[in-house]
């Protein structure tokens, strides 16, 4: 049986547009300590929640109605309308493409992972904010790359050296 991890109970803002994808995500975070989970169906919603509360951490869904994850994040690091622009971020999706995770590079994302994830997986990416780890740099771009992680057997993929095996 696998034991989890234990962090502290901080503050975590979870945005995915699917309920169910919700509850499956709280669920990993609930045994490792992350009670205070605040979610939010979409960007706007989750602008609202940010005006009430400061979290230590977001899990974002890449692909959200209405407003995109790109935009939401344009928001959450401008230091002109955000109280926190320096929030850790980790984003999840099921097709994590290079633009996908350039442009969350760009955004300062701290990870992308790949769904489906096991519990595991999101708790070794909380576990590598929380221990204060330096980004991945890409050295072809100079930028400062997210980790992408993803259960279950490798397989090649286009996106190379990006992709935890």
């Amino acid at each position: 049986m696998l034991k989890p991890p234990a962090f502290p109970n901080l503050p975590v803002l979870l945005i995915d547009d699917s309920a169910f994808a919700r509850r499956i995500l709280r669920s990993m975070l609930e045994p490792v300590g992350l009670r205070q989970v605040i979610e939010a169906g979409d960007a706007e919603e989750a602008l609202k929640r940010l005006s009430k509360v400061k979290p230590s951490l977001i899990l974002l869904d890449w692909n959200l109605p209405t407003m995109s994850a790109r935009d939401l994040l344009a928001i959450l690091r401008d230091p002109a309308r955000s109280t926190d622009p320096g929030v850790p971020v980790i984003v999840v999706t099921a097709r994590p493409t290079m633009r996908v995770i350039e442009d969350a590079a760009r955004s300062r994302v701290v990870h992308v992972l790949r769904k489906p994830f096991a519990p595991k997986t999101l708790w070794g990416r909380i576990g590598c904010f929380l221990s204060e780890l330096e980004p991945v740099v890409d050295i072809r771009s100079g930028l400062e790359a997210p980790l992408l992680a993803r259960s279950g057997p490798s397989r090649p993929d286009s996106l190379g050296s990006m992709l935890d095996r």
